[in-house]
């Protein structure tokens, strides 16, 4: 099973989930309908017009339905809107504290180490990550709503118990609830789940209202009789919705654990796959069974989130979340013999921070994250420059060619070993000034903006460096001059990895410092009037990462105010891949071998002129594409591998536009790695 059948999964269990709420909700209808009917039945049995209970009564099941189902949507929708469109509201909620990205705490800084090498090795953001400072438990979780927005929690008692093989096979497993699409329908579950509640929440404020007004007299006797009749009435109604609704939770935790325990194990599975170390993760598994807390947390509010942990963070006999520890150790470790020894902290050393296991396995070039510079715009493709140059000419065997880009699109959303250890050298030979610096927000930004710098060569490097001595903090320009030289120095594939590393420390700034560095970066990069891919991946990184965060919960938006329909932004993406790297002649024919791998073959569709294919269309089209299915992307990034391999000349700049492509569709693809295009 791919990512793309992974994401389709995780939609078909939402249809399913959803089946089996509204079943739920019928079932809580009916029993509030049927409550009701009968106080109405006891309370007029001795007047004029008593009710029947076997009657027809169309009024007041239309009521019961409003209300039961205003309830439980306001419930549901108050919920999911709490915990916004990121996972940070959630990681609050359990007592979590964001760990700076440049933190001086040896624990932490494995855990930081271990969450980046992921983050490059399978494409992703890296995520923000929350250490639940008052949990002993071992336990971790992933929350969110796509890659982009999500962030990581770890226990306080799971960095200070785990050795960092056994830290990297539990963040593996969270990474794999990201990449399988498990958050967005953890969040639906919690918001649910909170709909439902609330109608026990009401029953018991009618309860409290009784117990409140039963210190209050009245000196009229009939007046007391008729209280007692409506207080009777309300404490039967309150007890009525609290039974009811605690039911109503009974068979939605039932769902949710059952969903829950099959994710369990396939993101245990897919844990072993990414980091072929399935000792990390068992390992991990029977330190819970052997520590004391095993994965508990004391959180008031961690019921709530318990389908969303490593372990089962919440005793429960009858709704367990997650499969049981030793069947969990036995699909990965088939003899193990259920025994658990006990669990004592570990005392971590600086050599953690390097994996001897990574070090050792092969090591390869990141074509995906190289300074490609052809440009998107306007004004002609321009060749790679002498830091990109095409990859690997002489490489044998046109087939090798075509097969390079649609071997990259099918490492989307499965990350392996090769990624992991690639990325762990890419971290690992940083330069110490720049690997201190990129976890720190002033040397961060500096970075981002040398990395943005024109080379020493070119005039338009003076106009750059003058912009930001103008616009940026006199700090900012003291970092810059210490880390120039350096990023000057790097390799191709560093450039990239490098900016995605400056995430978490970018995220510590200020929204006023956010609008500032987008300002800054705009100008540095509009200094030549021409947009590199690697500048058009830096801004929509800015874009989509940090400022739409201040707004709407994370949620994308379009920059373009006319509706695009699908096949016209389809139209945009494919025509600017097809003119990277090739002459007008070359690109229509690659645009029509793409084509004819879409969906829309047979409609009339043809290449846009160059000059419309500009930084702000192609941005529009892909915020268009992001919307659409899984299969729908599937079909889309096929086609765009097929246009890359059209000229049976695969260029860097090329398989770079890809991987933006690929990112913002929320498809992460992993470094394209040399061995991989060699072998095709």
């Amino acid at each position: 099973m791919d990512f793309f059948d992974h994401q389709e999964q995780a939609r078909r269990n939402t249809v399913l989930l959803t089946i089996y709420f509204a079943i739920a909700i019928i079932l809580i209808i009916a029993s509030v309908y049927f409550a009701l009917l009968g106080i109405l039945v006891f309370s007029t049995k001795d007047t004029d017009q008593p009710i029947q209970f076997g009657g027809w009564h169309p009024e007041l099941l239309g009521s019961v339905i409003v209300v039961v189902g205003i309830i439980i949507a306001t419930g549901s929708l108050y919920k999911i809107w709490m915990l916004g469109g990121h996972g940070e509201t959630v990681a609050i909620s359990l007592g979590g504290v964001k760990v700076p990205a440049n933190t001086t705490a040896l624990e932490e800084r494995i855990l930081l180490n271990v969450v980046e090498e992921m983050a490059l090795a399978s494409g992703t953001p890296v995520p923000p990550v929350y250490i639940l400072e008052d949990e002993n438990g071992i336990n971790a979780f992933a929350a969110g709503t796509s890659p982009q927005n999500a962030v990581i929690g770890v226990t306080r008692g799971a960095i200070t118990t785990l050795s960092r093989d056994e830290l990297q096979g539990v963040i593996a497993h969270e990474f794999s609830h990201i990449l399988n699409g498990d958050m967005k329908l953890n969040l639906r579950l919690m918001g649910l789940l909170h709909g439902i509640l609330l109608i026990a929440l009401i029953g018991f404020l009618f309860i409290r209202y009784l117990s409140m007004s039963s210190f209050r007299g009245s000196s009229n006797r009939d007046d007391s009789k008729g209280a007692a009749g409506i207080m009777a009435a309300l404490f039967v109604a309150g007890s009525a919705l609290i039974v009811i609704g605690y039911i109503g939770v009974f068979f939605a935790n039932m769902i949710k654990s059952a969903v829950s325990r099959q994710r369990e194990f396939l993101a245990d599975a897919s844990a072993v796959q990414f980091t072929r170390n399935p000792n990390g993760i068992s390992d991990a598994l029977k330190r819970i069974g052997g520590w004391k807390q095993h994965a508990r947390l004391t959180n008031a509010r961690a019921s709530e989130s318990s389908h969303m942990y490593f372990g089962e963070g919440v005793s429960s006999f009858l709704f367990a979340t997650h499969p049981p520890l030793p069947m969990r150790i036995k699909r990965i470790e088939p003899n193990f013999k259920g025994v658990f020894s006990k669990t004592e902290p570990v005392t971590h050393t600086v050599s953690e921070l390097i994996d001897p296991n990574s070090l050792a396995m092969a090591r390869a070039s990141f074509a995906g994250g190289s300074t490609a510079t052809s440009s998107i715009v306007s004004g002609g493709a321009r060749p790679l420059g002498a830091t990109g140059g095409v990859h690997r000419a002489a490489l044998a065997g046109a087939d090798q060619h075509e097969r390079q880009p649609e071997q990259a699109v099918n490492h989307i959303g499965e990350p392996r070993p090769e990624h992991l250890a690639h990325a762990h050298n890419l971290v690992d030979e940083l330069v110490p000034i720049l690997s201190e610096d990129i976890r720190d927000p002033l040397g961060a930004v500096a970075i981002i903006y040398a990395l943005l710098l024109a080379p020493s060569s070119d005039p338009i490097r003076a106009k750059q460096l003058e912009t930001i001595q103008i616009q940026a903090d006199l700090r900012i320009n003291h970092e810059l001059s210490r880390v120039i030289n350096q990023v000057e120095l790097l390799e191709d594939e560093q450039r990239l990895p490098l900016a995605c590393l400056a995430l978490p420390a970018l995220h510590q700034m200020s929204p006023k410092q956010v609008m500032a560095f987008r300002k800054t970066v705009r100008a540095l990069i509009e200094a030549d009037r021409k947009w590199t891919i690697f500048e058009f991946a830096i801004q929509r990184f800015i874009t989509k990462r940090l400022v739409n965060r201040l707004d709407d919960n994370g949620q994308s938006k379009s920059d373009s105010k006319a509706e695009q329909a699908l096949p016209s932004a389809f139209q945009v993406v494919l025509s600017a891949l097809a003119y990277v790297g090739s002459d007008a002649d070359h690109a229509a024919n690659s645009f029509a071998i793409g084509l004819k791998q879409s969906r829309f073959v047979g409609k009339t569709i043809t290449i846009l002129p160059r000059e419309n294919c500009t930084l702000k269309a192609l941005d529009a089209a892909l915020d268009v594409l992001e919307k659409s299915n899984g299969s729908t992307k599937r079909g889309m990034l096929a086609a765009f591998s097929a246009c890359i391999a059209a000229d049976r000349k695969v260029e860097l700049s090329e398989l770079e536009l890809l991987r933006v492509i690929a990112d913002a569709l929320g498809c992460p693809m992993p470094p394209i790695l040399e061995e991989t295009l060699a072998a095709g």
